[in-house]
């Protein structure tokens, strides 16, 4: 049986992946998506076995993808976070924005929405394709969700780490109000990674994305980490509820590298962004 995500997790999840300077971003989307795929589908598929490749290929062709056999979403919300990277001596390095967008059978996660190097990411359940959009040159390319889906479920093994046994949760008295929300702070503290976070907590969101798609699976999929409502002991001091701000500092530094902030959580999707008419879309699989 598998278990639910917590939206605090979620949320972890997406900022220990995209949190990075806004390079590396792009960086990551260009390199561990589109060219290896491309390549990884050559080498395997097409050139050792050429046999084997095509009765590969045709395992994950989208026709042949059956592991959304309800691919809608049950949820229809929006939510925009903001990072910012600061330098060694606090100073402020840059900035950056996801905006996620669950949509009817898809979500769709847009960078740094109405900069000059704009992009996105377009998840299709219903197809079973995943889209890399660049919005400066109109294109769109398409491959098979499940390389898209491998790649997040290892990346959610490796870094969702927030819940071990290395570190260790402190539930404080403090209380403010965040992008108006009234939240709680809570200290967490890795001396193994020499890491501490600063997560404010709020529980006035009540939008509960539990049964929604995340990266090519369900969001509970990526769950081995979060915590259990039945387990045996309850742990007081870990966070409950929705995380608005984390503060990230590294290498035991007494200055923030990295925080981001919940700006926008509603429940409603826009469905523009799933349109791809005005793009020209190209096959990976075409290429092959």
């Amino acid at each position: 049986m598998m278990k639910k995500i917590s939206l605090f997790t979620f949320v972890t999840f997406v900022l220990l992946l995209f949190a990075g300077p806004v390079q590396a971003q792009r960086g990551f989307i260009k390199r561990q998506i589109k060219k290896k795929v491309e390549k990884d589908m050559r080498e395997k598929h097409a050139e050792p076995q050429k046999e084997k490749g095509k009765k590969a290929l045709e395992d994950i062709t989208y026709e042949n993808d059956n592991r959304y056999p309800v691919p809608e979403n049950p949820v229809k919300a929006t939510m925009v976070m903001e990072t910012r990277g600061f330098k060694k001596n606090g100073k402020l390095k840059e900035t950056s924005s996801i905006k996620m967008v669950f949509g009817d059978t898809g979500e769709c996660m847009i960078m740094n929405e109405g900069d000059k190097d704009e992009s996105r990411i377009l998840f299709d359940y219903k197809g079973a394709a995943t889209y890399m959009i660049s919005i400066k040159e109109k294109t769109a390319t398409k491959m098979p969700m499940i390389n898209f889906q491998k790649l997040g479920e290892k990346l959610a093994g490796d870094q969702v780490n927030l819940e071990d046994d290395n570190g260790e949760w402190q539930r404080t008295q403090e209380q403010k109000e965040i992008n108006g929300y009234n939240c709680r702070k809570y200290i967490y503290t890795n001396k193994k990674e020499k890491m501490k976070m600063y997560a404010w907590v709020t529980q006035d969101i009540s939008i509960d994305l539990s049964g929604n798609h995340l990266f090519g699976g369900q969001i509970k999929d990526f769950s081995t980490n979060s915590a259990s409502a039945s387990s045996a002991k309850v742990d007081e001091n870990f966070p409950r509820g929705m995380m608005v701000r984390s503060v990230f500092f590294e290498k035991n530094r007494d200055t923030p590298s990295t925080q981001m902030d919940i700006t926008t959580f509603t429940k409603k999707s826009d469905p523009t962004y799933f349109d791809l008419s005005a793009y020209e879309v190209s096959d990976v699989l075409g290429k092959l």
